[in-house]
């Protein structure tokens, strides 16, 4: 092969080269955007677990003998309130595209489950059930629009639906604490 049969062969490669690097950064961006959306979704989830977490702890520390307290006839108890919680974990699963485990029923457990043992397990399972709804989502449905109570939201509103509901509840939860006398746990190890 001579000196010129190079220089042709060089410049025949010229625009492949060029068409090789835009395919090369178009993998790289959509790459790029794949990890930006997994990050958003996995921040989410760190700060839903921060408050899923607290809950459970605090359903830990309140007695066994307090968890049919309310603060008035008509409103939950602190049973209820864990359990609806649980419950609404399983409901969002659904609009996240999750099926309920079978034998569970979100709408009853408030009445079903009879235990202060029992309302911390099913929080917590419910807990898990939400969380790996949320990571086995898909990036193309999070703007499929679901019903919701008879609003039209994308799968992205729930998941800030499902964080809201979570910090609301927990902060029933410190409320009724606190009327109890009791610290929650985090606030115990401050001080």
């Amino acid at each position: 092969m001579s000196e010129n049969d190079i220089r042709v062969s060089a410049n025949l490669l010229h625009p492949v080269r060029g068409l090789l690097l835009f395919v090369l950064m178009l993998i790289i961006s959509a790459a790029a955007q794949d990890k930006k959306e997994a990050a958003w979704v996995q921040d989410f989830l760190k700060v839903y677990g921060f408050a899923a977490d607290k809950a459970g702890s605090l359903a830990e520390a309140i007695p066994a003998d307090k968890y049919d307290w309310r603060p008035a006839e008509g409103v939950r108890s602190v049973k209820e309130s864990i359990l609806h919680v649980a419950g609404a974990n399983y409901f969002f699963a659904t609009l996240l595209g999750t099926a309920i485990p079978e034998g569970i029923d979100p709408r009853n457990l408030e009445k079903t489950v009879d235990s202060k043992e029992k309302a911390i397990s099913t929080l917590k399972e419910s807990v898990a059930h939400v969380q790996a709804a949320i990571a086995n989502m898909k990036e193309e449905t999070h703007n499929e629009e679901v019903d919701f109570f008879g609003n039209k939201m994308t799968r992205r509103q729930v998941l800030f639906i499902v964080g809201d509901h979570a910090a609301e509840h927990l902060g029933q939860l410190i409320a009724y604490a606190r009327m109890n006398g009791i610290t929650p746990p985090w606030s115990e190890r401050d001080n």
